[in-house]
C-alpha cells in the first residue's frame, strides 16, 4: 500500500487557462491536472520547499523508473541530491500525494524530492522533455558536495581518533570534561555505570542518578538527549535481574517512577521518553516473572503502581498473571476497597448538588465539573475493578458496580454496552429504553436504544426516532437514515423522500434584507418579511448528495440565498448542457467572497481562473477588464488577474 503524503486541495493557478497543455494530460479529469499545478504543489509542500524541489527537477537529479497508468496514475523515481532518495507521487481524492525515504518526508512533510518528481511527471504527461537548467544543477550539485564533504569530515575524524593511544584520548577527554558540564556527567556516569557491582546496594542510588533529568524542566529539543542518555539503567537492571530477581523486580519499580517523574517535567512530543518508561516496564516485567509468586503485601504495591502509570509502560495483564494467587486476590481487595470509598465521596457530592438544586427552586443550580480530581480518581478505580470482576468471571458484580449510579446518561450507556458485551441483548433493550425514558433528549443513549430497534426488527420504532432525530436537527447524514430506515419498514422511499424535503422547506428561514448586496448599507436594520428570500443551503446540499444536481440549481436560483460550498458543487457537477448556468453559479459565488475579501486574495484569484478557464476568450477578457475596473482598489487582486 501506498504511503499517504500530505493531502492538498486542488488548486487553479490563475494563469493557467484550458489549453495548457502541461495541465491537461489527456484523459485526465480536470481536478487530477490541477493537482499538478504549481499552485497545487506549493500548497502541498511551502513556498520555500517548492523553489527547491523546481531547482532540482530543472537540474536533471530525478530518474524516473517507473510510471502507473489510469485508472490509478502514479511516478516512481530516484532524486539524487545530498544522498540517493527514492520517491513516489500518486493522485489521490483529486489531490497529489506522495513518499519519498528522506528524512523530511518520513516527518510527514511533503519534501522537495516530491515536488520535483511531481514537476517531471508533469512534463512526461504533457509530452515534454525536461530541459537540464546549468544554474540549477550547479546548485544542486554544491548542496550535495557540502553534505559529501561533512561524511568526509565525520569519516576522517574517525579514523584519526581510533588511531591515537589511549592515554592521549583520555587526558583530551578530560580536557573536555573540565570545560563541558554535560561531558563531564556523562564520563562520570560511563565510570560509575562501568565500576557498578550489581548489589541492590550500589544500583538503587546509581538508577536514580542516571534518571535524574539535572534541570527543572526539559525542553523538547533535550528530551531525546536525556532518553539516549538514560538508557544506561537497562543494562543495569538486566544486570540485576541475573544476578537476583527477588532485588530486580525492586529496582525496577525504582527505576519506572524515576522515569515518570522525569516524565512530568518533560516535554515529550517525539515519545521518547515515553519508549524509555516502556522499555523499563519491560525488563521489570521479566524480572517479576523471574522472581516467581509475589507475597501478598505486593498486591498492594501493585495497585499503587497502575495507580501512578501516566500510561501504559507494561503490559498489565502478562503482570497480573505473574503476581501469584496471593498478591492478586490482595490487590483484587485493596483495589475493590478504593473504589467504594471514592464512590461513596462522589455518591455524597452528588447528593449535596442535589440538595442545592432543590433549595434554589428554579434558579440556577451550581455548576457540576465532571472532571474534577475525584471525578477522575473513580473512573479509574472503577475501570480497573471492572476489568477484575470480568476477569474473575463476576458478571452480576461488575453490573452491580455499573448499576450503582445512574442519576446520568453515560450510566445507562454503559450498562447497555456491558449487557451487550456479554450477550445479555434483551436486558440491554430494556436498559436502553429506561435510559431514554429517564433522558429522553440525551443523543448518545437515543443511539444505543436505535442499535437496539435495528439490530432486534423494531423498524416502526426505529423509523420513528429517525424522524424525530432528523426534525431536531436535520443534516444530510440523519436524512440518508431516516430513509434506510424507511426502507427497512417497507415505507414507499420516493415518498418519504419527499416528506422530509417538505419538512425542511418549512424549517427554511428567511434571510433579512440587509444580507443582500442592494441593501447590505441600509440603516436601521428590519426583521425580514414573510415573503423574503430563504436559505435553501440544507435542502440543496441534500439534493446534491444524491447527485440531482439540475433539482439543485433549480432551487437555488435567486431570490434564494445558498452556501458557497453548496452552490461550488453544483456547479462542478452540471452536465455539459447547462453550462451557462455552472458559470453564473460561480460568478455568483465570487460576487459572494468579494464582499469580504481582503489581501493576499489567493482563493479569490484562484476562482477567477476557475471562471475564466469555463468562458469564452472574448467573453473572459470582457470580464477580467471589468474586474480591474470595479476593484482597482484592491490593487494585489488587479496585480494578479490574468
Amino acid at each position: 500500500m501506498r504511503k499517504p503524503g500530505r493531502e492538498s486541495l486542488p488548486a487553479i493557478d490563475p494563469s493557467a487557462m484550458s489549453n495548457d497543455p502541461r495541465l491537461s494530460p489527456q484523459g485526465w479529469p480536470d481536478a487530477w491536472a490541477d493537482a499538478l499545478s504549481d499552485a497545487a504543489l506549493e500548497r502541498a509542500s511551502s513556498a520555500a520547499i517548492f523553489r527547491r524541489g523546481k531547482t532540482y527537477a530543472a537540474s536533471g537529479a530525478v530518474q524516473v523508473l517507473s510510471e502507473d497508468a489510469l485508472p490509478e496514475p502514479a511516478v516512481q523515481a530516484q532524486v539524487a541530491g545530498t544522498d540517493l532518495y527514492t520517491t513516489e507521487v500518486w493522485i489521490e481524492d483529486d489531490a497529489v500525494a506522495g513518499s519519498c525515504d528522506c528524512p523530511n518526508a518520513e516527518d510527514g512533510w511533503f519534501c522537495k524530492h516530491q515536488v520535483a518528481v511531481a514537476l517531471v511527471w508533469r512534463d512526461r504527461l504533457a509530452g515534454h522533455a525536461p530541459a537540464i537548467d546549468e544554474a540549477a544543477r550547479r546548485t544542486v550539485q554544491a548542496s550535495a558536495g557540502r553534505a559529501q564533504t561533512l561524511k568526509d569530515k565525520h569519516q576522517a575524524l574517525h579514523d584519526f581518533l581510533h588511531g591515537l593511544e589511549a592515554s592521549v584520548l583520555a587526558d583530551k577527554l578530560l580536557d573536555l570534561a573540565d570545560r563541558e558540564r554535560d561531558i563531564s556527567r556523562e564520563l562520570q556516569q560511563w565510570r560509575k555505570v562501568s565500576e557498578a557491582t550489581g548489589t541492590p546496594a550500589d544500583l538503587k542510588p546509581l538508577i536514580a542518578e542516571i534518571l535524574s533529568p539535572g534541570r527543572d524542566f526539559l525542553a523538547w529539543d533535550e528530551s531525546g538527549g536525556y532518553a539516549r542518555r538514560a538508557e544506561a539503567v537497562l543494562p543495569l537492571l538486566q544486570q540485576a535481574r541475573t544476578r537476583d530477581a527477588e532485588a530486580a523486580v525492586g529496582l525496577g519499580l525504582h527505576a519506572l517512577r524515576r522515569a515518570w517523574s522525569a516524565l512530568e517535567q518533560a516535554d515529550d512530543s517525539d515519545g521518547e521518553i515515553g519508549g524509555l518508561c516502556e522499555e523499563i516496564g519491560a525488563e521489570w516485567l521479566l524480572a517479576l516473572r523471574a522472581a516467581g509468586p509475589r507475597p501478598a503485601g505486593f498486591g498492594e504495591t501493585y495497585l499503587q503502581l497502575k495507580l501512578d502509570d501516566p500510561f501504559s509502560s507494561f503490559d498489565t495483564a502478562a503482570a497480573e498473571a505473574a503476581l501469584g494467587e496471593a498478591a492478586l486476590a490482595r490487590y483484587r481487595h485493596a483495589l475493590a476497597a478504593r473504589w467504594r470509598e471514592a464512590k461513596d465521596a462522589v455518591l455524597a457530592a452528588k447528593a449535596d448538588r442535589a440538595a442545592k438544586v432543590v433549595a434554589l427552586k428554579g434558579r440556577a443550580p451550581p455548576y457540576y465539573n465532571p472532571f474534577t480530581e475525584s471525578e477522575m480518581r473513580l473512573r479509574t478505580l472503577e475501570r480497573l475493578h471492572l476489568a477484575q470482576l470480568e476477569a474473575a468471571g463476576d458478571i452480576e458484580g461488575a453490573l452491580a458496580v455499573l448499576r450503582e449510579d445512574l442519576s446520568d446518561a453515560n450510566g445507562h450507556s454503559g450498562v447497555v454496552h456491558f449487557l451487550e458485551k456479554h450477550g445479555r441483548l434483551r436486558e440491554a433493550f430494556l436498559q436502553a429504553e429506561q435510559g431514554c425514558k429517564a433522558f429522553p433528549d440525551d443523543w448518545r443513549l437515543e443511539e444505543t436504544l436505535l442499535r437496539c430497534y435495528e439490530r432486534d426488527g423494531w423498524t416502526e420504532e426505529a423509523l420513528a426516532l429517525r424522524r424525530r432525530r432528523f426534525e431536531r436537527r436535520p443534516d444530510v447524514e440523519s436524512y440518508r437514515q431516516v430513509l434506510r430506515a424507511g426502507q427497512a419498514a417497507g415505507r414507499d422511499t420516493a415518498a418519504l423522500r419527499e416528506e422530509l424535503l417538505e419538512t425542511l422547506k418549512t424549517r427554511e428561514t428567511a434571510v433579512p434584507a440587509w444580507h443582500s448586496p442592494a441593501s447590505r448599507l441600509a440603516a436601521p436594520r428590519q426583521a425580514p418579511a414573510p415573503d423574503a428570500p430563504r436559505d435553501v443551503s440544507l435542502r440543496a446540499e441534500i439534493l446534491c448528495s444524491e447527485k440531482r444536481w439540475s433539482e439543485a440549481c433549480a432551487l437555488v436560483q435567486p431570490p434564494a440565498t445558498c452556501r458557497n460550498d453548496v452552490l461550488r458543487q453544483i456547479a462542478l457537477h452540471l452536465p455539459a448542457d447547462q453550462h451557462e448556468a455552472a458559470v453564473l453559479l460561480l460568478l455568483r459565488i465570487f460576487d459572494n467572497v468579494m464582499r469580504q475579501s481582503s489581501s493576499p486574495y489567493r482563493d479569490e484569484l484562484a476562482l477567477v481562473g476557475e471562471i475564466a478557464r469555463r468562458m469564452e476568450a472574448e467573453r473572459r477578457r470582457a470580464w477580467v477588464a471589468r474586474l480591474r475596473v470595479e476593484f482597482k482598489a484592491k490593487r494585489n487582486f488587479v496585480g494578479g488577474l490574468p
